[in-house]
């Protein structure tokens, strides 16, 4: 893997896990699936409700002799429900639940997935865009260079004034190529610290050659094979498409039973207590009483007729759920297409990787015998500067070509789950996924 070649980039994969915007977002996401868990599975339990009251009334009937009764008292009371039997709809809507918390856990290790492949990636392209701009500016030096020899010819009345326009030009474009590539490099670094969730990043963390990495062509037929044999059932996509369609199913046994009667068991206590005060010919009747109310009951609720709610609620769960069998089909077999294309992929750019390090080897030799032809008299400086000008180039491509191989390998390991990076995920959050 790439941060096995390049040690720094290892702890900003560790970070991302945390710091990065988008795992900081899904891990939201985990915390509002169970808050829905637990709101789908508060049907199966009782619930409680209370109220109180407290309060007076006055009285007053006039006929022959007036009577005035004022009372002062506490009311309250305590009630209890429990749902018996719904047909397995609460029980299929806690599942629901369950099932979602399983699904966005699989989405937050999903995503820490794709973002270390593109973190990955990223890094790799810093490493060459970083040699590239080492090789803009050693193109203009030797730009500057021919332009202060063609200006000291000019002094020297050895060459025409028109003579130094070429050189001049020549200077201008190399110092825009070079401007393009720092400010190109920059913005990369920018976009990088971004997706890593980090503020800055260390100017030896980007190496000045990406190492060389190997290959076992063995190795990755086996992984893909097995991969292939298992139809995707690693790939936390085509397990989560799983639980979508468990869930459809659950929705339609739902919908279902939606007009069928459901059965509850209620109990209500409740205290009165008063006092009053009685006026009849002008004299005081003081009264106390307390009430109490004790209710056991069984409920039935039963919704007949809903205007065909129902039939469409059923209708929908059942159509969804067959949408989502067909997605689930054409997921696989995309991925199982696109397993065997990283393969081949994965092999050309070892091959194209391969055809750069002998390019660059090439390149070497010749800037060797150069120097050895210069500091002999043999050959002129603009040769050597020629030479290593096609050796640094020589060292881009190789960088480009093991960057292009490291990036697909990632790619690959990472579709068929053997990306050891997985292993960064606290337990907490694929205990569910698994």
């Amino acid at each position: 893997m790439p941060e096995d070649l390049i040690p720094a980039l290892r702890p900003i994969l560790v970070s991302a896990l945390s710091q990065s915007p988008q795992m900081i977002a899904h891990n939201i996401s985990i915390a509002q699936a169970e808050g829905t868990r637990i709101q789908e599975a508060a049907g199966l339990f009782p619930s409680l409700g209370a109220n109180v009251q407290y309060g007076s009334n006055t009285t007053t009937t006039s006929y022959a002799a007036s009577i005035s009764r004022a009372s002062l008292g506490l009311l309250y009371g305590v009630s209890a429900t429990q749902p018996i039997y719904h047909w397995g709809a609460l029980k299929a809507r806690a599942e629901i639940g369950k099932i979602g918390v399983r699904i966005a856990s699989r989405e937050y290790a999903e995503a820490y997935r794709q973002l270390v492949v593109s973190l990955r990636a990223q890094f790799l392209a810093l490493a060459a865009k970083k040699i590239g701009l080492r090789n803009a500016d050693y193109a203009l030096q030797q730009a500057e260079e021919v332009l202060a020899v063609t200006e000291e010819r000019m002094r020297t009345k050895s060459a025409a004034p028109g003579d130094v326009n070429g050189p001049r030009l020549a200077v201008d474009e190399a110092r825009l190529a070079r401007d393009v590539a720092q400010e190109d490099l920059e913005n990369s670094k920018r976009v990088f610290l971004l997706l890593a969730g980090q503020t800055d990043l260390d100017g030896q963390a980007v190496p000045d050659e990406i190492p060389r990495p190997t290959y076992s062509p063995e190795m990755v037929a086996k992984l893909s094979q097995r991969f292939l044999l298992s139809e995707g059932g690693g790939s936390l996509p085509i397990q989560n498409l799983h639980d979508n369609i468990k869930q459809a199913d659950l929705d339609y046994r739902i919908a279902r039973v939606q007009l069928l009667p459901r059965l509850g068991v209620g109990v209500f206590f409740g205290q009165q207590t008063q006092s009053s005060v009685v006026k009849d010919n002008q004299q005081d009747k003081l009264q106390q009483y307390v009430t109490r109310i004790t209710d056991y009951n069984v409920m039935a609720d039963w919704s007949i007729f809903d205007g065909f709610a129902a039939r469409g609620a059923r209708l929908y769960a059942l159509n969804h759920k067959r949408s989502l069998e067909r997605t689930l089909r054409t997921t696989v077999d995309q991925t199982m297409a696109q397993v065997r294309d990283q393969e081949k992929q994965l092999g050309f750019a070892w091959r194209s990787l391969e055809l750069a390090q002998r390019r660059r080897d090439f390149a070497e030799d010749v800037l060797k015998r150069f120097t050895k032809e210069t500091e002999l008299g043999q050959s002129s400086q603009t040769e050597i500067s020629s030479a290593r000008a096609a050796y640094y180039q020589s060292e881009l491509g190789l960088s480009v070509a093991r960057g292009d191989f490291l990036d697909r390998w990632s790619q690959f390991a990472s579709a068929i789950g053997v990306d050891p990076t997985a292993d960064l995920i606290p337990e907490r959050y694929l205990k569910d996924a698994k």
